[in-house]
């Protein structure tokens, strides 16, 4: 029953998910401004035209198949996002200090920075929380792709994208911010783009930070799914090596 309704409804929940913050901003906006509903119609007409064009034609489809995880992926996946969340958090217990503000660096542009952020809890935290436990819980254990590589790789990518999600979240519930441990300068900045600007030398972050931009990878490897031939024999021999 839970895969039939998967299989069925997962792809339009997740189109009507995004789309709803828009079409509340816009219904919840001035009724004279009609950017916010064109916004909104804009990407209304574009996911659900994604949607339509993957559902509707065999060759845009993802490849792939719904079914229910094994005892065996479920134990792997809970002690994947178990061990980000204790990197994490161990090394802020390690190597955060309150009374070390000034950067240490420990190699050319990256080194200890214990900063804390005053970050406390919102709404969109939770939003955003709840759309991770959407596609990196549900999505990465109950659908599998058909090439190995690529069910792997989304596999490892979900994982790491809700073990980090799930780190800072449960920072700012329970103190109102993020305790940043490490800094990054220089080049080494681009290794988290959004945080790389030239106004600023050098950036705190958390592990958190890191891993919680593998979730990127999935919007990259869905697409790339659609390029590679449907392998049924593929999927059924790996679930046969995981029941085994």
């Amino acid at each position: 029953m839970i895969i039939y309704l998967l299989k069925r409804c997962y792809s339009l929940g997740l189109v009507l998910a995004l789309l709803a913050p828009l079409w509340i901003r816009a219904a919840s906006g001035n009724a004279d401004e009609f950017a916010q509903t064109k916004d909104a119609l804009i990407w209304t007409g574009v996911l659900l035209g994604c949607r339509l064009l993957m559902t509707k034609y065999p060759d845009f489809a993802v490849r792939g198949v719904w079914r229910a995880p094994t005892s065996k992926e479920l134990k792997m996946y809970l002690r994947l996002v178990l061990g980000i969340i204790i990197i994490d958090y161990g090394s802020k217990a390690i190597f955060f200090r309150w009374d070390r503000p000034l950067r240490v660096e420990l190699f050319k542009n990256f080194g200890l920075h214990s900063v804390y952020h005053v970050h406390p809890l919102e709404v969109f935290h939770l939003i955003l929380y709840l759309y991770f436990l959407y596609v990196f819980l549900v999505g990465a254990l109950f659908f599998r792709f058909s090439d190995k590589w690529l069910d792997r790789l989304w596999l490892v990518s979900s994982t790491s994208a809700l073990g980090g999600a799930t780190a800072l979240f449960g920072e700012r519930l329970l103190f109102g911010g993020v305790q940043n441990s490490f800094y990054f300068a220089g080049p080494l900045m681009w290794l988290c783009p959004p945080c790389a600007s030239p106004h600023f030398s050098s950036y705190a972050w958390t592990p958190a930070d890191f891993f919680v931009h593998a979730a990127f990878a999935p919007v990259l490897i869905l697409i790339a799914s659609c390029f590679i031939p449907m392998r049924s024999s593929a999927i059924a021999l790996d679930s046969q090596e995981s029941s085994t």
